[in-house]
């Protein structure tokens, strides 16, 4: 089963609408008052890619995405590592490869114009950057999720995000049923997610089994009142 090109056309323009809407920081530690001091620098440096991909500067933008990446990664950070409260690590690297998936479909230009995308002008070279960079956050969330149980709802809509990218780089990578799964995975930790749904309507195939699951799934999850 293919997915039909203009269902990457809504995806990836809404991917880029997302990321330069999103705000680092208090939005993505809902619990938290402030983040660690050691965090700022990288905190930082995330926001200013940010705003760079809101004016549409992709490659500076991921010029400054790496440089969070890195700074999150120091040993005397290493945010990488799941442990602490600094999720945002999870998110530079979603972000990191939905440019490089676009990049993938559309070139460096970004010519999201075009309705029709040729699997053989498809770059495989960025496309690989964007799985590696979007599995990489997914066991991210994984490992973060471990030590912080109590925030089911952040780590279920920040992953089901990128299953949702990967998913959609997998079909360009010719790994169909896999990007069936990822889709599947996105609905199951968030029933509500848009493309997800979209993915599995444009297939013929019915969400609801998938969205009926991601609502049970979120029940065994749901706080008792005190």
């Amino acid at each position: 089963m293919n997915l039909k090109p203009i269902f990457v056309l809504i995806i990836i323009v809404s991917l880029i609408l997302q990321l330069r809407n999103c705000e680092y920081g208090a939005e993505h530690q809902v619990k938290f008052d402030k983040f660690d001091p050691k965090y700022e620098n990288a905190h930082l440096t995330a926001v200013s890619a940010q705003n760079l991909l809101g004016e549409k500067e992709y490659a500076e933008a991921l010029r400054y995405y790496e440089m969070a990446r890195t700074e999150m990664e120091h040993p005397n950070i290493r945010a990488d590592k799941g442990e602490d409260i600094y999720i945002n690590y999870g998110f530079v690297m979603n972000d990191i490869g939905v440019i490089h998936l676009s990049w993938a479909l559309y070139g460096e230009e970004m010519d999201t114009d075009i309705s029709h995308i040729d699997p053989k002008e498809v770059d495989m070279a960025e496309l690989g950057k964007a799985r590696d960079a979007l599995e990489t956050a997914i066991d991210f969330y994984l490992r973060w999720y471990g030590h912080n149980k109590d925030d089911y709802e952040l780590f279920a809509k920040a992953i089901s995000e990128s299953y949702t990218n990967l998913g959609t780089t997998l079909k360009y990578s010719g790994e169909q049923e896999k990007a069936l799964e990822a889709f599947r995975l996105a609905l199951l930790h968030n029933p509500d997610s848009h493309n997800a749904k979209r993915a599995f309507e444009i297939l013929d195939i019915s969400p609801t089994p998938y969205v009926e699951a991601g609502k049970e799934e979120l029940k065994k999850h749901k706080k008792l009142p005190i």
